[in-house]
């Protein structure tokens, strides 16, 4: 619900009238880097993983105003490129401990991937941010494209392509949702904040769509899963409805990526 706010507004007769204002727009109210989502901030792009510990830089990272220029010039190192760089660089698979690392929304890099759900939780936090929701995400996604294997190579989202593999960020011009979201659809999976029973079977897709739904045969015995949304660049399977639990939050996969939210 959206609350007024209440001035006063002095009249040419003197007479002093309160008034009722509606607050700034959803829009005026998300970061440069993020798109209004319902009463959700969305990052426009999926996350890249950066180093720093330059205070400058981190300021406009939490303010959703850095660029690839700046992050270049101050000398932050990008992660989450290769299978263990964020460990070698002092973030465990765990999540703890990892301080100096921030989740940033720009185009035109590689997303960040091989990162564990508490990896991109720490460094979306670090961010100032969160990993969305699973309603959360599936809201901003709606409207992306889905081509299932239809990919023209250039401006659809980046799926059914083992090479050349994980697209830069936003680089696809076609593959946007309604609210301005880019690569919901493919490219990589997405880590979101929802925990489920460990699921085990693979079903045919949701509403008919063909993308991917790994929810079924779900047990307690194996721990939790962890969703992610989305379906990757490999296959067929993804779009707006994919959805998958049967990867354990503790590990680190080269197709899925996140992205962070406020």
């Amino acid at each position: 619900m959206r609350r007024l706010r209440w001035g006063l507004l002095i009249g040419v007769l003197g007479v002093t009238v309160v008034v009722a204002t509606p607050p700034p727009s959803e829009a005026a109210q998300c970061a440069p880097d993020t798109v209004p989502s319902g009463n959700s901030c969305i990052d426009r792009y999926e996350a890249s993983v950066w180093q720093t510990t330059n205070p400058g830089l981190i300021r406009l990272i939490k303010l959703g105003r850095v660029t690839l220029a700046r992050l270049t010039a101050a000398g932050a190192t990008p992660l989450g490129l290769a299978a263990g760089d964020l460990v070698a660089a002092g973030c465990p698979t765990t999540g703890n401990g990892c301080t100096n690392v921030y989740a940033v929304s720009i185009p035109g890099v590689e997303p960040a991937h091989d990162l564990t759900w508490f990896q991109a939780a720490a460094a979306a936090r670090n961010a100032g941010k969160r990993l969305p929701t699973n309603a959360e995400w599936q809201a901003a996604a709606l409207g992306t494209p889905d081509t299932g294997g239809a990919d023209n190579g250039t401006t659809t989202c980046n799926t059914d392509n083992l090479a050349p593999g994980v697209t830069p960020t936003g680089s696809r011009s076609a593959c946007v949702s309604d609210v301005g979201a880019f690569d919901m659809v493919g490219n990589l999976w997405e880590w979101v904040a929802d925990w489920v029973p460990l699921s085990t079977i693979c079903v045919t897709g949701l509403f008919g769509t063909g993308d991917a739904n790994c929810l079924a045969g779900a047990s307690t015995l194996n721990g939790p899963g962890a969703l992610i949304r989305g379906g990757d660049f490999f296959g067929s399977v993804a779009g707006v409805f994919a959805v998958a639990g049967d990867n354990a939050p503790s590990g680190a996969f080269g197709r899925v990526g996140f992205r962070a939210a406020r």
